[in-house]
């Protein structure tokens, strides 16, 4: 049986091996208030200049770059109007410095978006033209993940939020202003699922695996998740290890957290190249001979999430995560859930598969 001490020396290994192979996360130093305005005024006199002189198709540069923005079918005139409209909002904001979130800015004016997604996919655009993070826009995300466990750091405004609670905690929305990280955790546990992330805290999970930090994105995870779980290796330097369901939409969460989007991750910088990937893994459903009932069939919508993942180059590049994880789960036509587990044992994944995939080093 694996003691809590052979668990701890594993860590700290695993640790310092993270930190030779990786070295610090790059810095990316942000615009001043002033400078992103300017940056704006620039977009808004280009904007209305363009629509003065009657422009169509309308291209606009790339901020920083030699690329081209452009508009050019009918139904995209009314995009470059909502672009202006949201240049304005972004320099309002920053001009009387509040902040806003996409949320909110949708419904002061519900008829002008239409729905929450064109709102979205603006600010992401927005994001690409002015080369800036939004988080320098002052336009934010609300925050969906939660974290638990040995944790304690001075939110924005100056106040103490410690994580040690039965359900989580929301993770804040203003994650560039948390400072002061305390821990005595040996790991960061990023957990695909909020029902896993809660059977976790049930099952005090830290009496198997030892003081530790839960974080769940519940699915695909938000900006603020990303950025946080980055921090937590930038601020504490702990070992995160990833625990998604042996699907594809699985591995393409963990790919998000590890790799990085592919719309905004060259300007935004949320990813954690850090993080390992400790299960559930496609090879678990042989080896540890799950029953047929937690098995379900990949749909035809998982053959083509398993056929594009495998063309990415950052998978690839990944011959473990690539052969024996993402081919294999194509081989075996078949994808289990972490609750499948429970068809084991009702606490096998506390008691036993974390410490056993922890002590045989089974991430990747």
């Amino acid at each position: 049986m694996t003691t809590l001490q052979e668990i701890f020396e594993i860590l700290k290994d695993l640790k310092q091996n993270l930190i030779t192979v990786h070295g610090p996360n790059p810095v990316f130093p942000h615009p001043n208030k002033e400078e992103t305005l300017a940056r704006i005024e620039d977009y808004i006199i280009l904007v209305v200049a363009a629509i003065s002189r009657g422009d169509w198709p309308l291209q606009l540069p790339i901020h920083g770059s030699d690329e081209m923005m452009t508009w050019k079918l009918a139904k995209q005139r009314r995009k470059c109007l909502l672009l202006f409209h949201l240049l304005a909002k972004s320099h309002a904001l920053l001009r009387t410095n509040t902040t806003s979130t996409k949320r909110d800015i949708y419904y002061e004016d519900v008829s002008l978006w239409g729905s929450q997604p064109v709102l979205d996919s603006m600010v992401t655009q927005m994001t690409k033209l002015l080369n800036i993070p939004r988080c320098c826009l002052n336009i934010g995300a609300t925050s969906k993940g939660l974290v638990a466990g040995s944790l304690n750091f001075l939110d924005g405004d100056g106040k103490l939020i410690d994580c040690q609670t039965p359900t989580g905690i929301l993770i804040p929305n203003d994650v560039e202003k948390l400072s002061q990280f305390r821990s005595k955790a040996h790991l960061v546990l990023v957990v695909e699922k909020d029902s896993t992330f809660q059977k976790l805290i049930d099952d005090k999970i830290e009496r198997f695996i030892g003081d530790c930090i839960l974080i769940t994105g519940k699915g695909y995870p938000d900006v603020n998740t990303r950025r946080f779980l980055r921090r937590l290796w930038d601020e504490l330097q702990l070992p995160p290890l990833a625990l998604v369901d042996a699907d594809p939409h699985g591995i393409s969460i963990l790919a998000v957290y590890r790799f990085g989007s592919q719309n905004l991750e060259d300007i935004e910088h949320l990813s954690t190249p850090q993080l390992r990937y400790i299960g559930l893994q496609p090879s678990d459903i042989e080896a540890l001979q799950i029953p047929d009932e937690a098995k379900l069939p990949l749909t035809q919508r998982d053959r083509s999430l398993v056929d594009t993942l495998a063309s990415r180059p950052f998978i690839t590049q990944n011959q473990l995560l690539h052969d024996q994880q993402l081919l294999r789960l194509r081989r075996l036509d078949c994808k289990v859930e972490i609750q499948g587990l429970t068809k084991i044992h009702p606490q096998f994944l506390s008691r036993t598969y974390l410490p056993a995939k922890i002590q045989s080093m089974s991430w990747m």
